[in-house]
């Protein structure tokens, strides 16, 4: 059985969950040994493709900021490339892996594909094949506010929803939104979990982080639905109680709204970003008094397994997939009450008997979460096609 995988979320992702997951998948279905995996790529810079044998077949986007001037970083870079791409761009590596994808596609070299995105472009190109789609969440649908209005991705996942011969739902909780929304029929729909890719025996940080003594930890992206902004503002009273805690934040560089935020909010001596590996995000869960997540929504929430994994008190928002995810190994509160916030950070910061058992219950619930379960189920769905 041969599996083919296209470009999409590997041009969209540096890193990110999807491009983690689709990389957990190559590897542990070829180590099962009777599936052969196929990825039409040409260009792109995500950091787990090179975990994998397709790591060495892409190339980095001439395109990208991160490939301009040799990937150096200097005053003023930004303004540069700017101006270079307005003048010229060396090539359009969207468009360029879009062919690459579609002239695999026709070659008709495999027996399931499996888009790793939402764009429909691969319809016409099928040639009677059967496609599995993975919806990760229904974010989109249930906030539309938050996504430009010429943002096409609810539109395309519609109408892929509707075409593919089964759906995968990484939660029950998308699932149930999957069918509530568009009308799919139950039967179509599997859910398979994630899991944790973090190693807990990898070697420790290269580099020395600078970090405060007590913190809080914020992973990810802090736009929009992330809900960052309300989670800061919430924090400030806890924050003016207690003059030794910090809040610790991964993800992209903060933008001039949230750095002037944070400044308006008078914490900019005590909200600090960091730009890390994996190994070095270990460290930083290892480290934290809690983990937040105040999400509004999640179709799965892979930084929960990654807190459980090490040992990490977490607190989450009671919303989307969370509590699904998080069971009993977590603390709650309500997403948009600060007063709610406050009193499960209270408990998870101050409560020593309740953060031992909080790490446990953590440890207890990764059990029902592996890579090889994920693979093995997802490897059933697709013979489950081709019976």
């Amino acid at each position: 059985m041969k599996i083919l995988y296209d470009h999409q979320i590997f041009e969209q992702q540096k890193f990110g969950g999807i491009s983690r997951y689709f990389c957990e998948l190559f590897n542990g279905l070829e180590r099962a040994g009777d599936v052969a995996v196929d990825l039409s790529l040409g260009y792109a810079t995500n950091e787990y493709l090179k975990a994998t044998r397709f790591g060495t077949g892409a190339r980095p986007d001439p395109g990208a900021y991160e490939t301009f001037m040799g990937g150096r970083e200097f005053k003023g870079k930004w303004h540069l490339y700017a101006a270079r791409n307005r003048l010229f761009k060396p090539i359009d590596a969207r468009e360029a892996n879009k062919q690459v994808s579609i002239e695999v596609l026709k070659r008709q070299d495999f027996d399931v594909f499996h888009p790793t995105y939402y764009d429909d472009y691969f319809l016409p190109y099928l040639g009677g094949k059967k496609f599995v789609l993975t919806v990760y969440d229904m974010i989109h649908e249930l906030y539309p506010e938050y996504f430009n209005l010429a943002d096409r991705t609810a539109e395309r996942k519609r109408i892929l929803a509707q075409k593919a011969h089964k759906i995968i739902a990484i939660s029950e909780c998308t699932k149930r939104d999957l069918i509530d929304f568009y009308g799919i029929p139950e039967e179509k729909v599997e859910v398979v979990y994630l899991a944790n890719s973090l190693d807990t025996r990898a070697a420790p940080a290269s580099r020395a982080l600078k970090l405060p003594e007590r913190y809080v930890l914020f992973v990810g992206a802090r736009a929009g639905y992330k809900n960052f902004y309300f989670f800061a503002n919430a924090m400030r009273s806890l924050l003016d109680a207690d003059p030794s805690l910090h809040i610790v934040c991964t993800g992209s560089e903060f933008t001039k709204n949230e750095l002037a935020f944070i400044r308006i909010q008078g914490l900019a001596e005590r909200v600090h970003h960091h730009s890390v590996s994996d190994v070095e995000l270990q460290k930083l869960y290892q480290q934290a008094l809690v983990f937040v997540f105040p999400s509004l929504y999640e179709g799965f929430g892979l930084p929960i397994l990654e807190a459980f994994s090490n040992a990490c008190p977490t607190v989450l928002g009671r919303a989307g997939s969370l509590p699904e995810i998080g069971g009993d190994g977590a603390l709650y509160f309500e997403p948009k009450d600060p007063k709610s916030l406050h009193a499960a950070m209270a408990e998870a910061l101050y409560n020593p008997a309740r953060r031992a058992e909080l790490v446990e219950r953590g440890k207890a619930r990764l059990v029902q979460y592996a890579w090889t379960r994920t693979c093995e189920e997802t490897e059933a769905i697709y013979r489950g096609l081709l019976a």
